[in-house]
C-alpha cells in the first residue's frame, strides 16, 4: 500500500499540475480576448470610414494655377469670354488678333441673330478694337440708335447716341474706292482722321454702297442679313436716322475662333 508521504506528494504534483492548466487557460482566454477587440477595432473602423459624412475636397494647388485668367499675361482679354464687362478704357488696346486664325463674332440682338467675319487684313487696329471690346462685352445693352433706311445701321456707342466712347480713339487704313456692299462692317467716326473709338455701321442698302471710302472696313456679315435688313427697316429716313422708328439692341457678342 501506498504510504502516506507517497499519497501527498502525488496530490501536490495533481495540484500543481491543475494550476499550470489554469494558467494556460487564462492566458489563452487573454489572447482571444486581444485578438477580438482588434478584430472589432478593425471592422469598427472600417465602418466608420464607409459611413463617415464627405468633407467637400479642397482645391490643390495644382488646379489653382491651371485656371484659365480672365486677362491674359499679354494684358488679352481671354477669348473665352470670361473677362468683366468694361466700358471705359484710357488707351487703345494691346494688339490681340493672331493672324495664323479666323474670328467670327456672333451679335445676338432683339431683331436676331447674324455673324460678322473680321477682317483684319482691311482694318488690322479696328478688327482688333472690335475683338477687344467685344470679348469685355462693351456693345452689350447697346442700340442701334442711328438707322438710316437703305444705307446705313450704326451702334458701338456706349451713350447710344454720336458722342459715345470708349475713352480713346485711334487711326487705321481705308479701303480703296468701291469696296463697299451690303453687309460690310465699317468704323464711324467724327469726320476727322484718326477719331476711330468703338462706334461702328454696317451697310444696309444701296446708298450706303456708295460711300466715299473714308471709313474703315473691318469685317462683313457672314450669316443673318435679314436681321440687318429688319434692322433697317425700323429706321428714320428723317433727321439723319436718329430715333430710328423702332430701337433695336445688341444683347451679346460672341467670338469664335478658328484655324
Amino acid at each position: 500500500m501506498p504510504s502516506a508521504k507517497r499519497e501527498r506528494i502525488r496530490a501536490n504534483q495533481q495540484r500543481l499540475k491543475e494550476q499550470q492548466l489554469a494558467v494556460a487557460r487564462r492566458k489563452k482566454n487573454v489572447k482571444r480576448l486581444a485578438i477580438a477587440v482588434v478584430v472589432a477595432a478593425v471592422v469598427l473602423g472600417a465602418i466608420y470610414l464607409l459611413t463617415r459624412p464627405q468633407a467637400p475636397a479642397a482645391k490643390s494647388a495644382k488646379s489653382k494655377t491651371s485656371a484659365s485668367p480672365a486677362v491674359l499675361a499679354n494684358g488679352c482679354p481671354n477669348p473665352d469670354g470670361s473677362a468683366p464687362r468694361r466700358t471705359s478704357f484710357k488707351h487703345y488696346p494691346p494688339q490681340c488678333l493672331n493672324p495664323a486664325y479666323h474670328y467670327t463674332a456672333v451679335v445676338t440682338t432683339t431683331a436676331g441673330t447674324f455673324d460678322i467675319t473680321l477682317e483684319p487684313k482691311l482694318g488690322p487696329k479696328s478688327a482688333n478694337n472690335f475683338y477687344v471690346l467685344s470679348l469685355y462685352h462693351f456693345f452689350r445693352g447697346t442700340t442701334f440708335f442711328r438707322v438710316m433706311p437703305g444705307f446705313v445701321i450704326q451702334g458701338g456707342s456706349p451713350s447710344n447716341n454720336d458722342y459715345g466712347t470708349p475713352g480713346y480713339s485711334f487711326a487705321d487704313k481705308t479701303p480703296p474706292a468701291g469696296s463697299y456692299r451690303i453687309g460690310t462692317v465699317a468704323m464711324a467716326n467724327s469726320g476727322a482722321p484718326g477719331t476711330n473709338g468703338s462706334q461702328f455701321f454696317i451697310i444696309s442698302g444701296p446708298s450706303g454702297v456708295q460711300l466715299p471710302p473714308s471709313y474703315t472696313i473691318f469685317g462683313q456679315v457672314s450669316k443673318g442679313l435679314p436681321v440687318i435688313t429688319k434692322i433697317n427697316d425700323g429706321g428714320n429716313a428723317a433727321n439723319n436716322g436718329i430715333p430710328p422708328v423702332h430701337t433695336y439692341k445688341i444683347e451679346s457678342v460672341k467670338i469664335l475662333v478658328s484655324k
